[in-house]
């Protein structure tokens, strides 16, 4: 007799893992591509005198950015509100979605893993920094945030070792980036228009404000909007653990302009913040779920 047993969860997630890996050649052969340009680019860079690659994983937002744009590639083909999505598979379509959401996020920390072996790699062949450790320029905690110009004994120079653990934040950026577009692809027939017309209500918003500056309204709008962003919980803190926000140019009394921190990153504002968004694209996940469950 034949077995006709149904497939455990593992075996889907690994059809699933398959099955997305190949729907994702195009993308990650682009990708590779892409790799291959900025390598000849840096390498050239370093033999023309002008240094070499510094291995700083926290502060590139690519991993961020390819969690972000994943989702799209991993359902644009699908239509999860379609009548046939997956009623003929033995699992329900909860399941296999769920398997195919992980086997889009196993992709993604493969392939962010490969990003930071490629970038340990370059460093070593252009003879960067790899051990983390920068002389950075320090504000005063008494200084504003952001002064027009300052006094150059004021800036305190010192040697920042970023944590090891920060080097998770590609990772950690990664997860939580895909999991809150993967909640939107999901939770919305039309996802694009959301997105769109949140980026550009965004913007409209920016340039309603810069017009009614005089209102009061708007400068509190600006200081939510730079909390929701910038602030110790905000979205900065989850894509580089703040070493963006925190980071500034100011113009010396002297007229010089340099490049200072208004403080240094911390691990707790990152793990919080990451904490934060991640449980709520998870949320939000639950209820796209919820929302694409099977009635029968």
């Amino acid at each position: 007799m034949s077995d006709r047993r149904p497939p455990t969860i593992a075996q889907v997630i690994r059809e699933q893992f398959k099955a997305t890996g190949l729907s994702l050649r195009i993308y990650l052969m682009i990708a590779a591509g892409l790799l291959l340009v900025a390598t000849f680019l840096a390498i050239t860079d370093f033999i023309n005198g002008r240094g070499g690659v510094e291995f700083a994983p926290e502060l590139s937002m690519i991993p961020a950015f390819a969690g972000a744009l994943l989702p799209i590639a991993v359902w644009h083909r699908d239509r999860p509100f379609g009548s046939r999505f997956l009623w003929t598979l033995p699992f329900d379509r909860t399941r296999h979605t769920l398997a195919k959401m992980l086997a889009g996020w196993m992709w993604l920390m493969i392939a962010g893993a490969t990003f930071l072996v490629w970038l340990l790699i370059l460093a070593l062949i252009t003879k960067g920094n790899i051990a983390g450790d920068e002389v950075v320029k320090l504000l005063p905690s008494t200084v504003i945030p952001d002064p027009v110009t300052l006094d150059p004994s004021l800036v305190r120079t010192m040697t920042w070792i970023p944590p090891k653990a920060l080097w998770l934040v590609p990772f950690t950026s990664a997860t939580a980036t895909y999991l809150l577009v993967t909640a939107i692809t999901l939770g919305f027939k039309h996802p694009f228009r959301w997105i769109l017309g949140t980026v550009a209500l965004v913007y409209l918003m920016a340039a309603i404000g810069h017009g009614l500056a005089a209102d009061a309204f708007w400068p509190r709008l600006g200081r939510i909007t730079n909390t929701l962003m910038e602030g110790r919980y905000g979205v900065d803190a989850v894509l580089s653990a703040r070493t963006e926000s925190l980071h500034t140019q100011v113009v010396l009394s002297n007229a010089e302009r340099i490049g200072v921190w208004r403080a240094l990153p911390k691990i707790s504002d990152w793990l919080i913040a990451t904490l934060l968004w991640t449980s709520i694209g998870i949320t939000g996940l639950i209820a796209a779920l919820y929302r694409n469950r099977e009635q029968r």
